[in-house]
């Protein structure tokens, strides 16, 4: 299935804006910045899920924290590609609901993608961006679950940016 990141992008960008205007940074810096974020947030949704826990019985995080750790993930790598002029994606709405270590691979493949990231190709974030979504499907959400988690976190995002407007640090 064809996707239309376009909604998201539009969400994203408003979003980045507001920060680079109440954090005073620049888009670059936002950028580099970014970068790091996405692995980060891979991490820690990697972390929610808890399917590399072979030495726990802990389990997974509710559906409510699995989803605003993805939608995190979403955020920073949206804003990677926001430069570029990529606006649909393929998302294979077959991928099955997945186990602990197929889950783990998938996350493991996604690590090793990202290390392969090239600032020059925007290929690489693509292909980047359709294993993001499908690992959403394999994690047993559909793309309107995922649409939702998202706007909820940007939602979230802009009361941060807004609360630091009305609160700043001193």
């Amino acid at each position: 299935m064809q996707y239309d990141l376009k909604p998201m992008l539009s969400l994203q960008k408003e979003l980045n804006k507001k920060i680079r205007e109440t954090q005073c940074i620049k888009y670059e810096e936002i950028k580099t910045q970014s970068h790091l974020s996405v692995l980060i947030e891979l991490m820690e949704l990697c972390n929610e899920t808890r399917c590399f826990n072979y030495w726990s019985k802990k389990q997974r995080g509710s559906d409510e924290a699995v989803l605003e750790e993805f939608a995190d993930v979403l955020c920073f790598i949206l804003t990677e590609i926001l430069s570029w002029d990529i606006s649909t994606i393929e998302i294979d709405e077959q991928t099955p609901v997945e186990g602990k270590l197929e889950l783990t691979k998938r996350f493991l493949d996604l690590a090793k993608a990202f290390a392969n990231l090239d600032e020059n190709n925007h290929l690489t974030y693509i292909q980047f961006m359709q294993d993001f979504f499908n690992l959403g499907y394999a994690l047993g959400y559909n793309i309107n679950k995922i649409y939702h988690a998202y706007e909820l976190k940007v939602a979230k995002n802009h009361k941060v940016q807004d609360d630091f407007i009305n609160n700043p640090v001193k």
